[in-house]
């Protein structure tokens, strides 16, 4: 039984696909070896590539057939449409040997320093893939790991039924349960390729299906905070439950923790967990720089006393152009709306690039959000509070 509170949105499902077009097995398979490789083919526009996105797109799957037990890199950097330079060697300067489209995916085959320093960047890490050696700033690691689809959601305390998911593929498209324009901005506005979801996104799942064109298991996701009302089925097989053990707190009984993010203005941008005075935890993270009309740090300096705590939440800004779906491990350190978080849309970190908010590696934040008070229950996911001694306080430092 479909458990869907707006039945409206389900009367349409966008399954009348165009078959005519479809790629044979054969060229699928090769299609889909040449994504995993990086390679762009030869095509009609003036950059000589056709999207190979667009290709995978004919075939009826909803996730392509990427490789699995193998780390993967997900051109992350930019826009659909937009592309990365593939280079001979990890430097800036070497020459460019091929393109890397935004959501191309390909093997990481391992992780390199720069053979020559670029003096104008903090992070001087590659990537080699097989054609060459992309930026790592630009990639996403991902990585594809098919699951056991469940045949009925776990019950909730109020009966509901449903449970958090984390995407566990570098992409998956989405079937929509109403026209594309009657969606929120990161859906209706995507002109290039259908929307997608993305490796470390997390959603709740709240009912099952079959889909109707393959017969293969679907959920129905959405998000429980900062969006829009919206719901859409997804490949079953490629979200990951999350259970209430997984997100059990760290070392809950230490009543001294604080955390300290150090911004420097010339250099690397750092998270640092301590229980009273010894460090647990130390990572990268991504602040937000001086604002240039105002002279003030994106990112507020200070002492601050979190207020709000959730599993998943939608970000949004029509002034700074972003509109994020599903982001993890989301903990609020002021009431302007700064939070620490996961993120999947970069890589780099240690850097100032944020619109001011701490981003973090996808298990980074989620360390941080199991290890800071107050813990908060799998469902609905969600708490905020009022007053001190309840959250573990946070200080901005900077360091110029």
């Amino acid at each position: 039984m479909i458990n869907i509170d707006n039945r409206d949105n389900l009367d349409y499902l966008n399954h009348n696909m165009n078959r005519k077009d479809r790629l044979s097995r054969r060229e699928f398979l090769k299609y889909s070896a040449l994504a995993v490789g990086g390679l762009a083919l030869s095509g009609r526009n003036t950059g000589g590539h056709i999207p190979l996105t667009r290709l995978l797109q004919q075939e009826d799957p909803l996730t392509p057939d990427f490789l699995t037990g193998v780390k993967l890199g997900r051109v992350c950097t930019g826009n659909p449409g937009s592309r990365v330079p593939i280079r001979s060697e990890p430097y800036i300067d070497a020459p460019v040997v091929g393109q890397a489209w935004y959501d191309d995916v390909f093997e990481w085959k391992r992780d390199v320093i720069a053979r020559h320093v670029d003096p104008n960047r903090v992070n001087q890490r590659w990537v080699e893939m097989p054609e060459g050696f992309v930026y790592a700033d630009d990639v996403q690691e991902v990585r594809h790991v098919p699951q056991e689809p469940l045949t009925q959601l776990p019950e909730m305390p109020d009966g509901e039924r449903g449970m958090w998911v984390e995407i566990v593929t570098p992409y998956t498209r989405l079937d929509l349960t109403k026209p594309k324009e009657h969606y929120q901005f990161w859906i209706r506005n995507i002109d290039n390729h259908d929307p997608r979801l993305y490796y470390s996104q997390i959603y709740w799942a709240f009912a099952i299906r079959q889909r109707p064109t393959t017969g293969e298991p679907q959920y129905c996701l959405m998000q429980k905070f900062g969006a829009s009302p919206e719901n859409y089925w997804v490949d079953a097989k490629v979200c990951r439950q999350i259970t209430p053990e997984e997100i059990a707190p760290i070392h809950p009984e230490v009543d001294n923790k604080s955390i300290a993010v150090r911004m420097n203005g010339l250099g690397v941008q750092t998270l640092t967990c301590y229980e009273g005075t010894e460090e647990v935890f130390f990572t990268k993270v991504t602040t937000g720089g001086r604002n240039p009309e105002t002279g003030r740090w994106i990112t507020p300096v200070g002492k601050h006393t979190p207020w709000r705590k959730n599993i998943s939440m939608h970000y949004s800004d029509a002034e700074y152009g972003f509109d994020l779906p599903g982001v993890p491990w989301n903990y609020a350190i002021e009431g302007e709306g700064t939070y620490i978080h996961s993120t999947y849309w970069h890589n780099a970190f240690g850097i100032m690039k944020s619109n001011g908010c701490v981003n973090c590696r996808a298990e980074d934040g989620k360390w941080i959000w199991r290890w800071v008070a107050p813990d908060i229950p799998y469902y609905p996911g969600d708490v905020t509070w009022q007053g001190y001694g309840i959250s573990t306080p946070v200080t901005v430092e900077v360091n110029v």
